[in-house]
């Protein structure tokens, strides 16, 4: 069994859970079994809708080492793997599971050193930690760099993306959770603005979806989508593309729509170092620096891109150069050549 540990709601929103899902739908496509082991019942939402399943742990999502205790005798099979994705795991944690199963740790920054069989960090910027160094004579097989950014099927397709002449289509997302107010805020300074037409994504768990449901939809110019399951066609369809930081960049990679993005919490702060190098994408800030700041530097830098095509058309082939949507069969390929090459030393 492949155990996916990994937890969403309204604070943690849905990257994590997310990229694990896009993960657990590789192994299944390779015929194996998985699981998602989750606090409490918030994922459900999410799994259900990709019929995964999952076991409700009943414990505090914010307090990892408290679940030892329930999760330990669930890991009774030590050729079972566990994939960690979490900011909240300790050094106890992270040993305890280590002894009982084959781990591995999805992380963005380096914390602690942590006992764990595989380490991945996908992200641009991961080589400000020194991975190598830190792991030495460890035994961590480390998988590292955009090669390895979990992207579902679909991102793999490498369709041609249209670079029109005049940008119209403005695709703003949030993540799952939005609890700072981005979205109603952004829509109440820009929905007047009638040359342009805005798709906004709703996540999961944004508290705020009644509302803009209520007051946005059925504007000329307003497009709302919730539950989506094919944003890659949402993204090639769009000329432009707002999104706070996290993995949605590197599906917006894939496909090749302009960006510009923002940093929504602290793990997102390095974000910047990968994405804005060679003008790749454009940078608006970060949201506790203030939403008005933000806005106003979004609406700057889309009314810069709507005339100017070879901005926008340089910009979409250095994304689709950066990322080819194969990370995650490369991820779930090298765990089970790694468990193929255990078994083989085994005999």
């Amino acid at each position: 069994m492949i155990y996916f540990r990994a937890d969403a709601n309204e604070t943690l929103a849905s990257g994590h859970i997310m990229r694990c899902i896009t993960i657990a739908l590789e192994f299944v496509q390779e015929g194996n079994a998985v699981t998602f082991l989750i606090a409490d019942a918030n994922p459900r939402v999410l799994l259900e809708r990709y019929k995964l399943p999952y076991i409700i742990l009943n414990t505090d999502w914010n307090n990892l080492e408290g679940e030892l205790e329930v999760l330990v005798p669930i890991l009774k099979n030590p050729e079972d793997i566990l994939i960690i994705d979490s900011y909240l795991v300790t050094e106890n944690y992270m040993n305890t599971v280590y002894t009982k199963v084959k781990t591995v740790y999805i992380e963005d920054q380096m914390q602690k050193k942590y006992s764990t069989h595989i380490l991945i960090n996908y992200n641009l910027y991961y080589f400000i930690f020194d991975y190598p160094g830190k792991y030495q004579d460890s035994g961590t097989r480390l998988f590292l760099g955009a090669q390895y950014a979990p992207l579902r099927s679909e991102f793999s397709e490498h369709k041609a993306y249209e670079v029109r002449k005049k940008a119209r289509d403005i695709l703003v997302m949030c993540g799952g959770g939005d609890e700072k107010g981005f979205l109603k805020s952004f829509l109440s300074e820009i929905s007047d603005i009638g040359t342009l037409h805005f798709h906004i994504v709703i996540g999961a768990y944004n508290k705020d979806k009644k509302e803009l449901k209520k007051r946005y939809e059925g504007r000329d110019n307003i497009y709302m989508y919730e539950n989506i399951s094919n944003i890659n066609e949402v993204m090639r369809m769009c000329d432009i593309a707002v999104s706070a930081a996290g993995n949605t960049l590197y599906e917006l990679c894939a496909v090749g729509t302009p960006t510009i993005f923002f940093t929504y919490s602290y793990n997102q702060k390095y974000d910047y170092i990968g994405f804005t190098e060679n003008d790749i994408m454009l940078y608006a800030g970060n949201i506790d620096d203030g939403k008005e700041r933000i806005i106003k530097n979004i609406t700057r830098y889309v009314t810069s891109l709507i005339d100017n095509r070879e901005k926008r058309f340089k910009m979409s082939n250095k994304m689709t150069y950066l990322i080819d949507g194969l990370g995650a069969k490369r991820i779930v390929k090298n765990i089970l050549e790694d468990e193929k090459n255990v078994d083989n030393t085994s005999a």
